[in-house]
């Protein structure tokens, strides 16, 4: 029997199966092993997420293969949300009632994608979220100070928006916190410089922003400005500027460095693409891209750069673009169409577990009946006998 239970994931198996059934058959009850093995298996439900690893094997969840996606979100209408698979370039929507935002932005941690800011006629207040795994739609309470052309990034189960600007006012260099285990909001050490439209990532623990415009989103300075910020310290720090100013760019990370991409520059749209290396603080400039775009959705997916959506000012992006960063080569899919809705929303996700989710649902849902069935049999058997 011991050795049974030795091949069971007690976290695939919901806890009052294992309190109201499992704990009280006799076979377990009867051997003192059996009995400490699903104690500890109960034990993993009442853990925060730290405390379970110090349990046995059988007493964690299996370790995910992660399948990543690229999820992009351009409004309500149909296939204007949808996945990327990186793996064979394909797409297939999402069910999205997601109300389309004007300049938000959308971060993903722990099976949800957090989309926050942005404005309508108004600058919006919730943050709708996004449950990849369940498939459903739910809303939270959004940044204290609402905004649009803000940035945000997720860390150790944080997530930091920073800088933005409320409807015709100048940039912002608020910065705030939300913590995804007590639901609630900070705020935290300004900025050293205001700046919206610009790009922000986490790496290695820490928060980077990079470039963006001062004064008011339209006609306000575009820069090169970069800053890191601590939050062991709260304290910032400026860093090398990039080679060229830029707004509406992609940032993201690849092995330890900060790639930025195209965007808006002084003169207008920018092709080039260039990357910050964190150990010795410098820009290098990295292959350029094989289009020219004032605004770039982009994310990275392994060691490779995906540009899924943009603006070029006159049209948008009509293909997908593939930038390895192993090689510096950028790849055109001339049979991949890009992303319709220019101004949307991308993170990248990840789906793994959507399939193991529903079998514990069936797993839960077969015990329960099983339950009920053995409950209303005893029942009846009882009835029988009075009579």
């Amino acid at each position: 029997m011991v050795e049974v239970l030795g091949c069971v994931r007690f976290p695939l198996v919901s806890k009052t199966f294992l309190s109201k059934t499992v704990q009280g058959e006799p076979l377990i009850q009867d051997n003192p092993q059996c009995l400490k093995m699903v104690i500890s298996g109960m034990r993993y439900h009442l853990l925060s997420l730290e405390d379970r690893e110090d349990l046995g094997e059988s007493s964690r969840p299996r370790r995910k293969k992660h399948d990543y996606r690229i999820a992009l979100f351009g409004g309500s209408q149909p296939q204007s949300c949808r996945y990327f698979n990186p793996k064979d370039c394909s797409w297939t929507d999402i069910r999205c009632p997601f109300e389309k935002r004007r300049d938000a932005t959308a971060v993903f941690w722990d099976n949800v994608v957090y989309i926050l800011g942005g404005s309508q006629l108004f600058p919006i207040k919730r943050m709708d979220c996004y449950n990849v795994l369940k498939d459903s739609w739910y809303s939270k309470l959004g940044p204290p100070t609402p905004r649009d052309s803000l940035a945000a990034c997720a860390s150790q189960g944080k997530i930091y928006t920073s800088g933005g600007s409320e409807v015709g006012s100048s940039a912002s260099n608020l910065f705030e916190c939300y913590d995804t285990r007590t639901e609630s909001w900070q705020v935290k050490t300004s900025m050293l410089m205001a700046r919206c439209s610009h790009g922000s990532v986490e790496a290695n623990g820490l928060v980077y922003v990079c470039g963006g415009t001062v004064g008011n989103n339209v006609s306000g300075r575009i820069v090169n400005n970069c800053e890191v910020y601590d939050p062991n310290t709260q304290k910032w720090r400026e860093l090398s500027g990039m080679k060229e100013a830029r707004k509406n760019h992609g940032l993201v990370v690849v092995n330890n460095r900060i790639y930025a991409v195209g965007g808006q520059g002084p003169l207008g749209g920018l092709d080039s693409v260039e990357y910050y290396d964190i150990a010795s603080n410098e820009w290098r400039a990295a292959a350029p891209m094989p289009w020219r775009g004032v605004t770039v959705k982009c994310a990275a997916v392994g060691e490779v750069i995906y540009v899924l959506a943009g603006f070029q000012g006159v049209g948008r992006l009509g293909h997908a673009l593939e930038y390895h960063t192993e090689t510096d080569r950028w790849v055109t899919y001339s049979k991949v169409r890009a992303f319709p809705v220019t101004n949307c929303l991308i993170c990248v996700v990840d789906t793994c577990g959507v399939n193991e989710d529903e079998d514990v649902d069936l797993i839960d849902s077969q015990q329960t009946t099983s339950t009920a069935t053995s409950s209303a049999s005893t029942s009846s058997t009882a009835s029988t006998s009075q009579k």
